[in-house]
This record gives structure tokens, C-alpha cells and sequence, in this order.
């Protein structure tokens, strides 16, 4: 079933005080500073274009989403997803990275959504086959009232698409550096783009 899946480049695009918000930053060659290029933001892109290729090779089709506080950003898509059939599915995806030591994947759904478990759990498991160095992918409800606020507050304001924050790897991690590469970066958004055509092929809207 075609489906209609919003990319939404986070930590970039902000205005006002938060321009130069690109998100967590790492070392990741090892080379004693931190360039552009090594910050979230700029990591997201490469694994969201990925994402958007694969998708649109499957016949979906893409909404790229990267400027506006993350509440105008929601509104927009709220108002998008009423321009399409109702027949097709719809999803928001916020794409991130994690940071803070850790060594597994997250995929975030919103604690309110039906789908939001079943869809997380197929993007989950395309993420497990193509990213051993990850200790386990976690299927994540968000909430606004526990540790998983931040990443409620990412998705929190999207009414009709099912919405996820897509957190595959840890910058920080050294084990996870090879998800970090271009070549990482675009197995683990074809794994997004596939886990997303596997719940839309079975979906009920």
C-alpha cells in the first residue's frame, strides 16, 4: 500500500536564538576537534536521504521536513496529511541520533497511537539485521511525563500520520562508529525506509 511518510531532519532549521542548533556532537575521527560534519544534524541528513530514496523506490511517497520550532513543524503536518487520500497510510518520522554513552537503538512511538508499537517494532527489527554493533534495538512508547519527555516533545504535537523518533545509534559510542560512515548511515535509513514499507504492506488505516 502506498504510504505517506514524513522525514523530519531535527536539530536544524530552528529560528531566532536556536539557528545554530545541529544536536549532539563526537570526535568521530578521532582527530582531537569536532567539525561541522561530525554534528547530529548533518549525520540525520545522510541516513534521511537514504531513507528517502529507498522509500520512494518502493513507491511511498516522501515529505522532507528540516526548518521551524518542532510545534510549527507539527502544525504543518497535521495540515499536510488532510491534502492526501485517506486510504494511505501516513507517518512522521523525527530523525535523530543519541548521545550519552549508550549502546543500543531506540525507536520512540507516541504512547497514544495504536500503530505506534506495530510500526516501531518493524523498523526495529530491519535495524537489528543491519546494525550487529548495537546491543539490542528498544521499541519505546514516549510519554510526556517520564525520561522519554524529550523524545515525546519531538513527536508529540502530530495528530493523524503515526508518529516515531528514529534514535539508530549512539555518536558517542566507539562501537557504534561504523554506523557512522557514509556507508552506516545510509544501511541504517534504507532499514527505516524498510521497516516502514513492511507495516504500510500490512496496515489497516
Amino acid at each position: 500500500m502506498k504510504c505517506v511518510v514524513y522525514l523530519d531532519r531535527q536539530h536544524s532549521g530552528k529560528p531566532g536564538r536556536k539557528a545554530e542548533d545541529r544536536g549532539a556532537a563526537a570526535d568521530l575521527d578521532g582527530d582531537g576537534s569536532i567539525s561541522v560534519e561530525e554534528r547530529e544534524a548533518m549525520l540525520t541528513a545522510r541516513y534521511g536521504l537514504a531513507a528517502e530514496a529507498a522509500l520512494i523506490e518502493a513507491g511511498h511517497i516522501v515529505v522532507p521536513i528540516a526548518d521551524g520550532w518542532y510545534s510549527d513543524r507539527h502544525r504543518r503536518v497535521n495540515q499536510y496529511a488532510g491534502t492526501f487520500p485517506k486510504e494511505y497510510p501516513q507517518v512522521y518520522v523525527s530523525l535523530h541520533l543519541n548521545a550519552g554513552g549508550g549502546d543500543y537503538g531506540c525507536v520512540l512511538f507516541d504512547h497514544r497511537s495504536r500503530s505506534g508499537p506495530e510500526l516501531s517494532a518493524r523498523i526495529a527489527k530491519q535495524l537489528r539485521m543491519v546494525a550487529p554493533e548495537v546491543n539490542g534495538v528498544k521499541c519505546i512508547p514516549a510519554k510526556p511525563d517520564d525520561w522519554t519527555r524529550n523524545a515525546f516533545g519531538t513527536i508529540g504535537g502530530i495528530m493523524q500520520p503515526v508518529a516515531i523518533c528514529y534514535e539508530p545509534c549512539f555518536m558517542d559510542n566507539p562501537a557504534h562508529a561504523d554506523l557512522l560512515t557514509r556507508e552506516g548511515l545510509a544501511a541504517i535509513g534504507r532499514a527505516l525506509a524498510a521497516g516502514i514499507d513492511a507495516w504500510a504492506t500490512t496496515c489497516e488505516v
